[in-house]
């Protein structure tokens, strides 16, 4: 999220199953999308900053979550690492 002017949330920065969540009030916030296939594994808004977590994919991009992020394949981090 820091790409995205929020705060910097660990390895979800860098991890491919990051999606950025805006509500209407303007917060955002950093849904894995690994949650959706693992939900046991993986929570859907991680406790930040992630510092460990077995489901990390680094990002092929320059690093920005992008729409097209949104729209792959869901996977990303576990709910006890980096706490």
């Amino acid at each position: 999220m820091t790409g995205v002017g929020g705060p910097e949330v660990g390895l979800c920065d860098r991890c491919r199953h990051q999606q950025i969540v805006r509500n209407t009030r303007g917060s955002v916030f950093s849904l894995c999308r690994r949650s959706r296939d693992e939900p046991d594994r993986f929570p859907r808004y991680p406790r930040l900053p992630v510092l460990r977590c077995p489901g990390y994919e680094p990002r092929e991009s320059d690093g920005s979550a992008s729409p097209q992020d949104a729209k792959r394949s869901p996977s990303r981090s576990e709910g006890s690492a980096g706490y």
